[in-house]
């Protein structure tokens, strides 16, 4: 018993160190290949990281609440949803924050975060029923699509920002090459992620921890560690448009389109706890970050704690509360 125990230990630390190794690659990967196609096709990385990168990078978001859905259990797909929004809002850009202050586009202030919280906004009120129904599902599609039309044509009457000491200069790449680059890291961070989470999960499970916070809290961190480890690539090479853009853009995602399709499947039941307490906090902490990108066009490492230290703050509070 002592042996198999002790094998299955050493798996899932196996399992956890595979997913770190092969996040780590990807996000480098994944960064360098989106910042260069930005430059390429004519946009900005900050669109391409409200875009091509975030949508990426919530993959296992959306396959987790999709398989969810489609399996019958709608609280694991609307608690995914919840927990990895406060987690890419409060973790993510905390601590890219301390790794390097995040420069905010003023952009993204006027029109990407308001519409963040716009959408955070409807999906609460949706929820308040305790039903997200197909119709409320479509809806919430809808506005994804019309949203990414919207930033794609804008960015293209936008004139492409001068490289700067913020956004070195990258060594001449072809096409094939950036897309390469891009889907390789994007199939690496799926990879990685489902070996970190799976590694999470059975150590929660054997600690005897309920399924409701397993969703809200590890799976949750687990799908939104591709957005983890991007965000923070992104810092260390001055990236602040892929940082910021790739947590905006995937919460948008998060809500509008993961929802909006796993919604279309079958209708979403919210819990009370959910509803009362977790779409509550998710709109407050979206609707901090207007504020906190507002002073001074940037991120410091003082709010960069504050963030962190409110996800510490309703993760305590989480498993304090019964569910």
């Amino acid at each position: 018993m002592i042996f198999k125990l002790e094998l299955g230990i050493l798996e899932i630390a196996a399992m956890i160190g595979a997913g770190l190794y092969l996040l780590t690659i990807a996000a480098d990967w994944l960064v360098g290949g989106a910042s260069n196609l930005a430059k390429r096709i004519g946009v900005s990385s900050l669109v391409i990281g409200l875009t091509v990168v975030a949508f990426g990078t919530s993959m296992p978001e959306l396959a987790v609440s999709v398989d969810a859905s489609m399996a019958g259990n709608p609280g694991i797909a609307v608690g995914n949803v919840v927990g990895s929004n406060i987690f890419n809002i409060a973790l993510i850009l905390g601590i890219a924050a301390l790794i390097h202050p995040i420069s905010c586009n003023k952009n993204v202030i006027r029109r990407d975060v308001p519409i963040m919280i716009s959408a955070t906004g409807l999906m609460w009120y949706f929820s308040l029923d305790r039903l997200i129904s197909r119709s409320e599902a479509i809806i919430l599609f809808a506005i994804l699509v019309a949203y990414t039309l919207y930033s794609y044509l804008k960015a293209r009457k936008e004139p492409q920002p001068e490289t700067t000491d913020e956004t070195p200069a990258s060594e001449s790449t072809t096409l094939a090459t950036e897309i390469r680059l891009i889907v390789a890291g994007l199939i690496a961070m799926i990879a990685g992620s489902k070996l970190l989470l799976q590694g999470s999960v059975a150590l929660a499970k054997a600690g005897g921890i309920s399924d409701e916070v397993i969703g809200l809290t590890l799976i949750a961190a687990g799908t939104s560690l591709p957005e983890l480890a991007t965000s923070i690539v992104a810092a260390r090479k001055g990236q602040s448009d892929i940082a910021i853009g790739n947590v905006v853009g995937s919460n948008l995602f998060n809500i509008l389109g993961i929802l909006g399709v796993a919604g279309m499947i079958l209708p979403l039941k919210v819990s009370d706890h959910m509803a009362q307490l977790d779409c509550p906090l998710m709109f407050v902490i979206s609707l901090g970050c207007l504020p906190i990108m507002r002073s001074d066009l940037k991120i410091t490492r003082l709010e960069g704690l504050i963030l962190i230290g409110a996800y510490l703050g309703y993760t305590w509070v989480l498993f304090q509360t019964p569910t």
